[in-house]
């Protein structure tokens, strides 16, 4: 960037903002550690498999929600105040859960706290993106998944060796948390300029550059007001995002990493880790989860610097191909010790396999298919479609993290272990095809520019527009 600008505020508010999957990674770990304490009797409840299978799941049914309502309080009452008034629901859901005994009102519980991490998940990268220069953006965004696996580490590293009302307190005091970091951070002036606020997003935009050039701050406050203008001339709804050939590439786009990014076994992998574990490794399993925690919490950090210097396409590339080879790993110790049968000394020499493999998993899904998706998602439509495709696409991806973890367990116990983590392998290898053929480079790029290279791409293949640079 050409102008003395600072990055200090975009760095605060972008990591601020991003603190919020904390409380989404922790709450999606949280039955790792809590389903052992179910069935030993810690918790004081009696809860079968199948109630089980509930609370895990309706942690998505609640997010189905939350993304309608992260999108309608993103437009109408602004990013920054969406990030406070999201925290009210999982704060009184992680409270109930707290105190209940019943498995009914714990279902409850984890239908309001979906409607947290719902909110949070649309409303996050919408505004990481419209505040972070192109350079720092990427990785800006991914600390997204930093967050999230630093919330997973907390509960992977203490949640097996605490009781099971601590265990809890601990969810109860992270929505508190990350509602006072968001208390100071400035609104996106994107959210200004679509309402004709010019003064108030001039005022946003010279506290989040840094800059005080008022050449180069008109100059660039003008550039994003006339996209901005030419989006909210063609605003659109739900119905039209689907029907309207010009964001029918996004549309399609999204949708496929959205499908590579939660079907291929994150979510049993986080929600049943311990479990996992148990039944394979002979890493006891809250040590193995201890080791998974770590080992994915610096995977996504990697994951963060890599961005700044790597192709997007490549690491998506790279990290599809490797959760796939993962899976494919996980699968075939489960096919040995459970469908084939072998010895117990043959099956001792391999029993760090299943470990291995998730290991390899956790690094390879952060490097790409965990991060990336989500900044992507945020950069392919313009301002005037950009909350509701965020909501949708988040819609999707609770509609797809419900099927997977509620049906997990019925779909290991007729078909078994091995079946499970081979489809995960199938839609990895089918997954390195799409991205190859469909998913473009917006890598050093603004909004606008990815906007712009969008239009052409209606009328060039798409593999030219992958290569226009």
């Amino acid at each position: 960037m050409s102008s003395p600008t600072s990055r200090k505020v975009q760095y605060l508010a972008g990591l601020c903002g991003a603190f919020t999957f904390v409380f989404t990674g922790a709450t999606l770990s949280w039955p790792s550690p809590a389903i052992p304490k179910f069935k030993d009797g810690e918790a004081s409840l009696q809860i079968t498999d199948e109630q089980i299978s509930w609370v895990v799941s309706l942690l998505s049914a609640g997010a189905l929600l939350g993304c309608v309502v992260g999108q309608f309080c993103s437009e109408r009452v602004g990013r920054r105040r969406t990030f406070l008034l999201s925290a009210a629901p999982g704060l009184l859901g992680a409270s109930i859960i707290l105190f209940t005994k019943w498995p009914l009102l714990m279902c409850l519980a984890r239908f309001m706290i979906g409607i947290t991490t719902g909110s949070v998940a649309v409303v996050t990268m919408i505004y990481i993106t419209e505040i972070a220069d192109k350079e720092i953006r990427g990785a800006l965004g991914m600390t997204v998944q930093v967050m999230n696996n630093s919330g997973s580490l907390l509960i992977y590293g203490i949640g097996p060796f605490v009781s099971y009302t601590v265990l809890n307190s601990m969810i109860v005091t992270i929505p508190i948390l990350y509602a006072l970091c968001c208390l100071w951070i400035p609104e996106s002036p994107y959210y200004h300029l679509k309402d004709g606020r010019v003064a108030e997003a001039r005022k946003e935009f010279i506290s989040i550059k840094g800059c005080k050039d008022e050449k180069w701050i008109d100059e660039q406050l003008g550039i994003i007001r006339a996209h901005v203008k030419e989006s909210m001339e063609n605003k659109t709804t739900a119905k039209e995002l689907f029907t309207n050939i010009k964001y029918r590439k996004s549309l399609y786009i999204v949708g496929g990493l959205k499908l590579l990014q939660y079907m291929t076994g994150i979510l049993v992998i986080q929600s049943y880790l311990e479990e996992i574990f148990r039944q394979s490794s002979s890493i006891s399993g809250p040590r193995a989860s201890i080791i998974y925690g770590f080992v994915q919490l610096g995977a996504g950090i990697g994951a963060t610097f890599l961005s700044r210097w790597c192709r997007r396409r490549v690491l998506l590339l790279t990290s599809c191909v490797g959760v796939s080879v993962a899976m494919t790993t996980v699968g075939t110790y489960f096919y040995l010790q459970d469908i084939a049968n072998v010895t117990s000394d043959t099956l001792q020499s391999i029993s760090m396999l299943p470990l291995i493999g998730l290991m390899g998993f956790n690094v390879l899904y952060a490097v790409g298919v965990g991060n990336l998706p989500y900044v992507l998602q945020a950069e392919l439509f313009p301002v005037n479609v950009k909350a509701v495709a965020s909501s949708i696409a988040t819609q999707l991806a609770c509609v797809l993290s419900f099927i997977v973890t509620k049906f997990y367990l019925q779909f290991r116990d007729v078909f078994g272990h091995h079946t499970v983590f081979w489809s995960f392998a199938c839609v990895g290898y089918v997954g390195v095809f799409f991205i190859y053929y469909c998913v473009p480079e917006t890598g050093d790029k603004t909004l606008e520019e990815v906007q712009d290279n969008l239009k052409v791409a209606e009328v060039q293949p798409m593999r030219d527009f992958r290569d226009n640079e």
